[in-house]
């Protein structure tokens, strides 16, 4: 569902010529999609190194080139090397990823947002979505559209005024 709830919205947001990033890419599938989409440049983020290797193959297999097309293994919450690698600001980001992580990529997603940008974010149950709509209030960023399905919740956010 987390999944698919962002493919839907990706759909909605990308526009050709566009760059995107997908931060805890996995499989790449939200990257990958972008690409699809029309997106000029994806960028893929892992912590894990297998997803290098699983994107990389899922590329492939959809008939993406390395151009346009990267991904990248190491922590964005810590690794400064790795920020100013992946550069931005992206007029689409997403994560796919568990409340915890998203939480924690809350205060830092918003410079990673071109002015008038969107963040999808999906991977939240339920029970923690009230969690992370404040988290996200508290960085400046204001939730526009939200799907909630079978227990997950995916929530869309621009930038928004700082909370003071």
């Amino acid at each position: 569902h987390t999944t698919r709830m962002c493919l839907e919205f990706l759909e909605r947001v990308m526009e050709p010529g566009e760059d995107m990033l997908d931060m805890g890419c996995g499989s790449g599938i939200l990257s990958i999609a972008a690409r699809l989409l029309g997106a000029k440049r994806a960028v893929a983020v892992d912590i894990d190194p297998i997803a290098e290797t699983v994107a990389r193959d899922n590329a492939d297999m959809n008939g993406l080139s390395q151009d346009g097309y990267e991904i990248h293994i190491g922590n964005l919450l810590d690794d400064e090397a790795l920020r100013a690698k992946i550069g931005g600001p992206y007029p689409v980001v997403a994560a796919n990823i568990v409340a915890d992580v998203i939480i924690g990529l809350a205060p830092m997603v918003r410079s990673m947002m071109a002015e008038g940008g969107v963040f999808l974010c999906s991977g939240i149950i339920d029970t923690r979505a009230e969690e992370v709509r404040q988290c996200f209030k508290q960085a400046g960023m204001v939730i526009v559209n939200e799907i909630a399905r079978d227990g997950w919740v995916m929530l869309c956010c621009k930038k928004g005024a700082a909370q003071e």
